[in-house]
This record gives structure tokens, C-alpha cells and sequence, in this order.
């Protein structure tokens, strides 16, 4: 029955801020009581595959207590009601005591997520319902490490560790790349930015920045500073920056990034307008379609990614990217290039926000962050 309900998710994907709504409220509406009567039946006559690989990992909770408790923190971190249907049939399949648990440790989440994921990709099942099934886990994994991340707090600048990359902002807009080199009782020592040029900024005394820094996820924290002078740490160039006990936290990544570190191919895509009879009809035309331009991929996300390139387009343009995210398994997605960082004299970093790609390929790109065929996977530890 489940796999019915998964089949009749037909939605094309559009993997940008809005992708985070991948399963309108509309289609739950209507598959809901489907799905209640799904899990029911499952329950009934569990699976011989899923109890044959089955492991009670712990005592089941006080039924009832343990019911509440997960329907108040599910409210909390927002998932929907086919997640917490999901949830509850993982549970059930592979023996876990509660549902309550995966969202109270992430490991016993990740196992049973890649478990279930193998199981599907093994399985007698059609293409539609394998896809939608693992967007939805997906989905339900983005949420899960979203509220995590949000429990992090800090209350002031002095708990940013040595090392950290940070980003600092000018009064005029322009944005800098560096790292704390020390984090004094004063001042944080940054190791001082430098220009597309690749010479040393040099930041007047007193001149008022904001500092951000992005955690894992997409949560980062702000806060405004002031340059208290330069000096020279270990050997490093550094800026002075005043602490601040007033921090503030945001979201503002929709999807978790990995490193990526290969090739890629992309095209320049043209928007054109043709006459259809007396119909005005739009067509992407690609510029370049017989050969494309090289870059190399330095991370990658469900919702975008970062291209370096000799050969960048400009910030706006709309772009193809084929990408081999494992070994002869090549995506295609469309994208918009949202900004443009120019590194050195000829190249430059392209950040691209995917517009359009297919569930097939959003979920690779999802199994590859979260190590899904890896043999020890990152979901693990």
C-alpha cells in the first residue's frame, strides 16, 4: 500500500529556496488516510526482509508517554505528517523501540535510514516509488540535522574556535575569507584578508564590520565588530577584531554541502521567445551545445553548488551543469548563477542555485553527501 501512495508522487523537482516545500500540503491532504491504513496493514504482517535484518537496539519507551513525547518534538522541528507516518513504519519494520529515538540520536536514524534506503534500492520496487521514497528520508534527514544545528548556541565572539573560517564584511558591501588564528581574552586575531589581486587589505582603525560564521547545516552566526588594529601572530598577517556578546543566529542554508573536488561540463543556456501559430511560447536554447565549458566542482549541495572556472559566465546567467557524481553516473541540472567570486587574474568561483533537475538525480546527489553506497558510510559515526 505504501508503495501505491509512493508511486502517485509524480512532482517535478526545482531545487531552489523553495525546494524545501518538495511535498505540498495538498498531496499529503490527500494521501494521508491512505497511508495511516498503509501502516496499519505492515504492522499486521511485518516484512520477512525486514525482520530477517531487524535489530532491537533498545526496550520499547512507556507507550504512551514515549506517542506524546514524539508527536510534540516532530511538531517542534516541523515535519509533516507522511514523515512522521514514515518514521513510525521504520520503526515498526526494523524493531526500534520508539520512533521518539531518531530524533533524540541521530545514529540511530542514520543506520536505519540507510538501511531502508538499500532495502528499496534492492527491492522489486518501480523506479517512481524508490525515488520518492528516499526523497522523502532525505527530506525527513535535512530536517532532523536543521533542528540539531539550531540547538547550538553561543552567547559570545570568545567561543568561535581557532582556525574557524569567518567572513567579514566592510561598511561598503564588500565581503572578505579568513580564519582565527588566535582567539584572545580581547580581540580576535584574523589572519588578514587579501584582494582579488592578491594583496593585503588593510582595514582602517576603529572601522566598524560584521563578522558571520557558518556552522554545519545552515545556520550561521552574526555579529558586529570593530578592527582594533594589525599585528603579526605566528607568523601570520592578522587584524584585530573586537569581541561582542551579542550574537546572532540565522538559517541560511536549505541543504547540507559536501566537497566535491571534480570536473564538470556546463553550458550557457539563452531564454528565447518563438511564435507558436499566434502563441507566444519561451525555449531554453544552449549557447554552447556543441562543446562545453570546463570547471571543477568545489562543493555541491541538493540545492547548488560552487564551480571554479577559467571560463565563468556572468552573475545571472542560466547555465546546464552535467556532473559525474559517481563513476559513469553523469547528472544534469539546470541553474542560475546567483554570485560570482573572482579568485585570481582569469578565474573565478561561481555560486549556482539548482532551478530544475529530476528526483532520480537530486537523490543521488543527497546519497553522495550522506554517504549512502559508501562501504563505511559517513551516516555511522
Amino acid at each position: 500500500m505504501i508503495n501505491q501512495i509512493l508511486l502517485q508522487i509524480s512532482l517535478v523537482q526545482e531545487a531552489d529556496a523553495t525546494t524545501t516545500a518538495i511535498m505540498v500540503a495538498g498531496v499529503f491532504a490527500f494521501i494521508l488516510l491512505l497511508i495511516v491504513g498503509s501502516i496499519i496493514s505492515n504492522r499486521r504482517n511485518p516484512s520477512k526482509n525486514a525482520a530477517k535484518g531487524a535489530t532491537n537496539i533498545t526496550k520499547p519507551l512507556n507507550n504512551r508517554a514515549s506517542r506524546k513525547k514524539f508527536k510534540k518534538a516532530t511538531k517542534n522541528i516541523g515535519l509533516l505528517p507522511i514523515h512522521i507516518k514514515i518514521l513510525e513504519d521504520l520503526a515498526e519494520r526494523y524493531k526500534i523501540g520508539s520512533p521518539l529515538l531518531f530524533l533524540t540520536s541521530p545514529k540511530v536514524f542514520n543506520v536505519t535510514m540507510k538501511k531502508a534506503i538499500q532495502e528499496y534500492d534492492s527491492g522489486a520496487y518501480s523506479t517512481e516509488v524508490k525515488e520518492n521514497y528516499k526523497m522523502l528520508l532525505f527530506a525527513i534527514k535535512q530536517k532532523l540535522d536543521r533542528s540539531s544545528v539550531l540547538e547550538k548556541k553561543i552567547s559570545t565572539s570568545r567561543q568561535l574556535a581557532i582556525g574557524k573560517q569567518i567572513t567579514i564584511t566592510t561598511g561598503s558591501g564588500e565581503r572578505y575569507t579568513s580564519n582565527i588564528v588566535t582567539n584572545a581574552k580581547d580581540y580576535i586575531f584574523a589572519s588578514a584578508p587579501t584582494r582579488h589581486d592578491g594583496s593585503m587589505l588593510r582595514l582602517v582603525k576603529w572601522e566598524p564590520v560584521k563578522v558571520s560564521v557558518m556552522e554545519k547545516g545552515d545556520v550561521g552566526f552574526f555579529y558586529d565588530s570593530k578592527i582594533a588594529g594589525h599585528s603579526k601572530v605566528k607568523g601570520t598577517s592578522c587584524i584585530l577584531l573586537q569581541h561582542s556578546t551579542h550574537i546572532s543566529t540565522s538559517r541560511q542554508r536549505h541543504f547540507p554541502r559536501k566537497e566535491f573536488g571534480k570536473s564538470c561540463y556546463f553550458f550557457k543556456i539563452t531564454v528565447i521567445t518563438l511564435l507558436e501559430g499566434k502563441t507566444e511560447v519561451k525555449k531554453a536554447v544552449m549557447d554552447d551545445a556543441s562543446k562545453g565549458r570546463l570547471g571543477s566542482v568545489l562543493e555541491i549541495s541538493a540545492g547548488g553548488c560552487s564551480i571554479k572556472s577559467a571560463n565563468y559566465l556572468t552573475k545571472g546567467d542560466l547555465l546546464k551543469v552535467d556532473i559525474d557524481i559517481e563513476r559513469r553516473k553523469t547528472v544534469s541540472i539546470l541553474g542560475k548563477i546567483v554570485n560570482l567570486r573572482r579568485i585570481a587574474l582569469g578565474t573565478a568561483i561561481m555560486h549556482i542555485q539548482f532551478t530544475k533537475m529530476s528526483k532520480k538525480n537530486m537523490n543521488s546527489i543527497n546519497s553522495y553527501i550522506y554517504g549512502i553506497e559508501e562501504k563505511t558510510s559517513i551516516l555511522d559515526y
